[in-house]
């Protein structure tokens, strides 16, 4: 099982960056060096992002060969790969035959899964309206998720993954600024900064204007508020075909009222 804290004293016994450049660390210094290529890196981030479950190695072969079908030979350069891997990763372990799991030391971080433990929390604690502790959880997770997942690898399998990370960071901005807008003034630039984020991200989901509305709204600035709305009306309306949601509506009346 993957430890989702640091130990206590010192560094953790391994660290794994995903998000971001990616980087591998044993007691504080970097091993990723000790990796032979591309394929050893992505082992690890495919076992990284399965920290609870194990994976089948032929699933694992399928993924580090993409897009090309593995050889006659891929078993065995896997199995190279596979011990190199191991030696790099001690004292954190990839066990089993058939299946493979990655187990880290106790204190040991993965970036993603710290940052996913987080936005759970963060909407949860949102869901019960504990805005604070919403807003702490969501700021460490948007500290994470703000930079792409995998960046470093160009193949299917990454994408695939790099696109579950974009929507779960539009999740954190959208918790993020709602923490943001219940905390009060001190927080509102956050909420706006976040919104505008969601924006340019998903010019066409609701969402972010209608947080960024409620943001403008929260200052008394009703002008931009309803100038965003028309902004928003404009873009589902020639993009989509659509008109705003009723919740949109809703708030659309409470600015003119």
């Amino acid at each position: 099982m993957t430890e989702t804290a640091p130990a206590p004293h010192g560094d953790p016994p391994v660290r794994i960056q995903l998000h971001g450049r990616f980087a591998l660390a044993v007691d504080g210094q970097g091993v990723e060096h000790l990796l032979p290529g591309r394929r050893a890196r992505l082992l690890v981030a495919v076992l990284a992002l399965s920290p609870r479950s194990a994976v089948e190695r032929s699933t694992v072969i399928d993924v580090l060969w993409r897009p090309a079908r593995p050889g006659d030979g891929a078993a065995g350069t896997f199995a190279a790969l596979l011990s190199k891997v191991r030696t790099a990763l001690a004292p954190g372990e990839i066990r089993g035959r058939r299946t493979l799991q990655l187990v880290l030391p106790p204190g040991s971080i993965i970036d993603a899964v710290v940052a996913q433990g987080a936005l759970h929390a963060a909407e949860a604690a949102a869901a019960r309206e504990d805005w604070p502790r919403a807003w702490t959880e969501s700021l460490s997770a948007l500290f994470v998720t703000q930079r792409g997942l995998l960046g470093d690898f160009e193949d299917p399998w990454s994408e695939e993954r790099r696109e579950e990370a974009a929507h779960q960071h539009r999740r954190v901005l959208q918790c993020y600024a709602e923490a943001c807008l219940h905390l009060g003034p001190g927080e509102r630039a956050g909420a706006e900064r976040s919104a505008r984020t969601l924006i340019a991200l998903d010019p066409l989901a609701e969402t972010g204007y209608r947080l960024l509305m409620r943001a403008h709204l929260a200052q008394d600035d009703r002008a931009a508020a309803l100038a965003v709305y028309e902004r928003m009306r404009c873009a589902l309306r020639d993009h989509l075909g659509a008109l705003p949601s009723p919740a949109a509506q809703e708030l659309h009346a409470e600015l003119l009222g």
